[in-house]
């Protein structure tokens, strides 16, 4: 139901994760780079030629030079050393500050294009032998003492893994994986071992990896281990750049604690965060980034910490510990929206925790039949109906709130569409689906709540609208969901109306 577990998992591969030739995301939406590339992009300055200094008007000579004297001589020398001794000065901090972006020593450069011919089509896509060149190419930085935290060492050790999982070595291209995660992580705990202007940058290829190694990862407990260091890593550096991210998220340590007991406080404070007040549009009905907002603490890897965090979400409903995946979803949204994320991944991400709460319901609905289950085989004599009869209001109580708030999850989306609709007819025009596969999710959620509550006409109704918006924007996956709900909605009415006439009147 509603996209659960593995299904999950699989939107937010289509929507994040690298693809087989090491796509990694956009860190801005016009902008795809590969992961082997972790390298910034070259600095646009001065890339214009200087204007050239005009000439003097026909008819007026130019300010004659002064006279040379041995005083100015003087002068002129003092001038030119104490230029070249700046000019020394500032090549040495140069140096020093791409210390970590060193170049390959020439022998390695020459064996890494050998095997990029290799693993290219014009050699049939040797990858064997590609993948020893690589290896040799590595051996040779092992021997120039290369830094193993530079780009181009780092950038050598993922084309091997990416040789190994082309050749379906996927054991090699997991402990490679977990070596270079290893050494990252263990040089970001360490104080001083990478310059806090570079930790940003690091922390980025350090989640790249990471995500990238869990494509390929078969133990889900370790998976979710390592996505849990990582990202508290990655959170304990936003946190330091922002006290203010820091008060709110120790408030909203202490919101969480009612999530495992929802019915500790009915009134709570839950809101959900898709309105115009968190999302802004142009003059001509685009929605657009809220640029007012000062979300530099979690840059520059914003991209990749939200969608290692939705794959923590994945995992945690991989292994059915829903309440876990419920509580890390309502953060995300919440930093979503502070961290300026694009607006359809906010919409998205909301009609995901509609989802989430409805999981929840269903997890609670199976409790109370289990109590049900446990009092028809237990004698009164043995069953304390006192503690059954709590038990029972308890778990009811809970299960209607995560009900109520995913209706209001998924209203909050439809509704914002309805009042902004030109959104719907730009759909086609925006490179990201999100906006579109949100109000579809939406819809089918809706129904699904409808069909819950045997309001069997506006469930079948809901769902043929979703089906119709999942074939506009080729939501295949929730295409096939709707249609099987559709399909049991027809023939619930159809029974519906069996019963109806043999009912005597």
């Amino acid at each position: 139901m509603l996209l659960r577990g593995t299904r999950l998992s699989q939107r937010l591969r289509k929507r994040y994760l690298f693809t087989t030739n090491f796509s990694a995301w956009p860190t801005r939406p016009a902008h795809i780079r590969h992961l082997h590339d972790i390298r910034p992009p070259a600095s646009k300055f001065n890339s214009q030629q200087s204007a050239s200094i005009p000439d003097f008007p026909a008819g007026i000579s130019s300010r004659p030079s002064p006279a040379v004297t041995p005083d100015s001589e003087k002068s002129n020398r003092n001038w030119m050393y104490v230029s070249i001794g700046v000019s020394l000065v500032g090549l040495m901090v140069w140096l020093n500050s791409n210390s970590k972006k060193q170049k390959l020593p020439l022998s390695a450069q020459k064996i890494w294009k050998e095997a990029i011919w290799q693993e290219s089509d014009r050699m049939n896509f040797n990858y064997n032998e590609a993948l020893g060149r690589f290896i040799e190419a590595l051996n040779v930085c092992d021997r120039s003492h290369v830094d193993p935290l530079s780009d181009d060492y780092t950038r050598i050790e993922l084309k091997i893994a990416e040789m190994y999982e082309k050749l379906n070595m996927l054991d090699e291209a997991q402990n490679l994986y977990q070596e270079l995660l290893s050494r990252f992580f263990e040089a970001l705990n360490v104080p001083g071992k990478i310059d806090e202007s570079e930790r940003g940058e690091v922390l980025r290829k350090d989640l790249r990896i990471l995500i990238k190694s869990l494509e390929i990862n078969k133990d889900i407990e370790s998976g979710k281990k390592r996505l849990l260091q990582h990202l508290l890593l990655a959170q304990e550096e936003i946190l330091s750049k922002s006290p203010e991210l820091k008060e709110f998220f120790e408030k909203r340590k202490k919101k969480l604690s009612v999530i495992k007991d929802i019915s500790r406080d009915s009134n709570d404070d839950f809101k959900t965060f898709v309105s115009e007040e968190h999302i802004k549009f142009d003059d001509q009905g685009y929605m657009i980034l809220d640029l007012e907002k000062n979300s530099s603490a979690w840059e520059p890897f914003k991209e990749e910490f939200f969608t290692a965090r939705d794959l923590y979400t994945a995992y945690c409903l991989s292994s059915k510990d829903i309440a876990t995946a419920l509580t890390c979803k309502i953060t995300s949204v919440e930093w979503m929206v502070m961290a300026d994320m694009p607006p359809g991944q906010i919409l998205l991400s909301q009609a995901n925790l509609g989802s989430l709460f409805y999981l929840q319901a269903e997890k609670l609905e199976a409790d109370l039949n289990q109590l049900e289950q446990k009092r028809i085989r237990e004698s009164d004599q043995d069953l304390d109906m006192g503690t059954y009869i709590k038990a029972v209001r308890f778990v009811r109580k809970n299960r209607d709130l995560c009900l109520e708030r995913a209706q209001k999850c998924y209203d909050s989306v439809v509704s914002f569409a309805k009042r902004n609709r030109k959104i719907r007819f730009h759909v086609k025009d925006q490179l990201d689906p999100s906006v579109a596969q949100s109000i579809a999710l939406s819809t089918y959620g809706m129904g699904v709540l409808s069909l819950h509550e045997g309001v069997l006409a506006k469930a079948e109704k809901l769902f043929k609208d979703s089906i119709t918006m999942a074939k506009e924007t080729d939501f295949n996956e929730l295409l096939a969901e709707a249609e099987k709900e559709l399909e049991k909605t027809i023939v619930l009415k159809a029974a519906r109306k069996e019963e109806s006439k043999s009912v005597p009147q």
